[in-house]
């Protein structure tokens, strides 16, 4: 396996986000046939630059080498992680406080199992210590996630309601949200 490099995007930078939407595009093809969307790079980039003030997002590339098969110095982009910064509702005589939530994981199957993953979450995390957070939360998008995380330090809330505003067609009538998996503590959101 090629050395893997894990560092922040830079979303002012074309190609950091056109790294971040062929990984999204990766992501997406992975829960099944997706349409044909010749203009997703262009919503993509659009998406980013009106979130970027609210978002971080890292980029893990593997290194070219010798043993990579590749030329030395090319960086491929194999896996992403994004954080959303939540501003508190201001409170009075109280510091202003903000948390965070991680999403859209994703690591391409060939780096998978070889520490790609911890390491896009451990930068996540040290990124929301800068910023001060109180705390990150987060939904796995798959029950495969969910141990990565639970190793990391989440734990399952116990102070969360959901309320789904609609069903997706052929949805099925259960409430589908006893498997979800969010690492609240006991304080509320606000």
């Amino acid at each position: 396996m090629t050395a893997v490099r894990v560092r922040p995007a830079v979303l002012e930078a074309a190609g950091d986000v056109a790294a971040l939407a062929l990984l999204r595009r990766a992501s997406a093809a992975g829960e099944g046939p997706a349409p044909q969307d010749d203009d997703f790079g262009r919503r993509f980039s659009a998406w980013v630059r009106a979130q970027a003030h609210q978002r971080t997002f890292w980029l893990a590339e593997s290194r070219g080498g010798a043993d990579g098969g590749r030329p030395a110095g090319l960086r491929l982009p194999v896996g992403m992680v994004g954080l959303l910064r939540y501003e508190r509702l201001p409170r009075p005589a109280a510091a202003p406080t903000a948390w965070g939530y991680l999403g859209g994981l994703f690591v391409l199957p060939d780096h998978r199992g070889a520490g790609t993953g911890t390491a896009l979450v451990e930068a996540a995390l040290g990124g929301a210590r800068e910023q001060d957070l109180v705390r990150v939360v987060l939904s796995p998008g798959s029950s495969r996630a969910a141990p990565l995380y639970r190793r990391l330090g989440f734990r399952d809330a116990r102070e969360l309601l959901v309320h789904p505003l609609e069903r997706a067609e052929g949805e099925d009538d259960g409430d589908g949200f006893d498997d979800l998996v969010h690492p609240l503590d006991l304080h509320p959101l606000d």
